[in-house]
């Protein structure tokens, strides 16, 4: 039976493996699945197996399910790794992410909002605007500390971001030099490099002039420090 992992951004929320051949995801206590946030329809989707495979329905929600980004409107097939998108969480479907909690058997997940009564219903662009940031968030990005400010770079974006003081730069942080750190991603490797000539560059505590970055990888540099964080898979 396939695993469901319920993803809200970044966050692997939960994981369930529940051995049955229909899977229903909703508000509603009586669901395989509970997700008591009022993005969420009471009875929103059904997973279910036939004689070809997995498919996955919605039933009637107010926000609409999403399939690879596109709106369900009959049911259609799922398979291993595809991406469910109901209200403001993600379903991936027969896959285990990188840091999901341990698989449970039982059916509660309650990320609720006191006070809210009933499905809120979310505009189709802001559905499509929800969708899309949740995928970004999944991405490759750098995370940024300068000055007593805080930033975020998506390097699905700009694979390639400058990190400084100047005006140029794709990434303009409050203290430091001009140029300070070339981020690059690419085929799945992020490299850093140092364009400070008077200035060392760190990694995890190390000396570098660069390096290749791992997931938590934590680079600091003349009061700038930048924290790596890969794709989700």
């Amino acid at each position: 039976m396939p695993k469901m992992t319920v993803l809200l951004g970044r966050k692997a929320i939960q994981v369930y493996d529940l051995d049955q051949a229909t899977i229903r995801v909703g508000r509603d206590e009586a669901m395989d699945i509970v997700i008591d946030n009022p993005s969420v329809s009471r009875k929103h989707v059904e997973f279910r197996s036939d004689e070809t495979g997995w498919v996955v329905e919605d039933m009637g929600s107010s926000n609409g399910t999403f399939l690879r980004g596109e709106k369900l409107e009959t049911a259609r097939p799922v398979e291993a790794g595809d991406e469910i998108g109901i209200g403001k969480f993600s379903i991936v479907f027969d896959k285990v992410v990188a840091d999901a909690p341990p698989p449970s058997e039982g059916p509660k997940l309650r990320p609720t909002m006191a006070g809210v009564a009933g499905t809120t219903h979310i505009k189709p662009h802001e559905v499509k605007e929800l969708l899309q940031d949740s995928e970004r968030k999944r991405r490759a990005q750098i995370v940024w500390e300068s000055g007593g400010q805080r930033g975020t770079h998506y390097l699905s974006e700009t694979p390639a971001a400058l990190v400084g003081t100047d005006d140029l730069c794709d990434v303009r942080v409050p203290k430091g030099p001009k140029h300070h750190v070339l981020v690059v991603n690419k085929d799945n490797t992020c490299e850093v490099r140092n364009l400070h000539a008077w200035t060392r560059m760190k990694v995890n505590g190390m000396a570098k002039s660069r390096a290749v970055l791992n997931d938590g990888d934590v680079v600091e540099i003349g009061g700038l420090k930048i924290t790596f964080m890969a794709d989700i898979n």
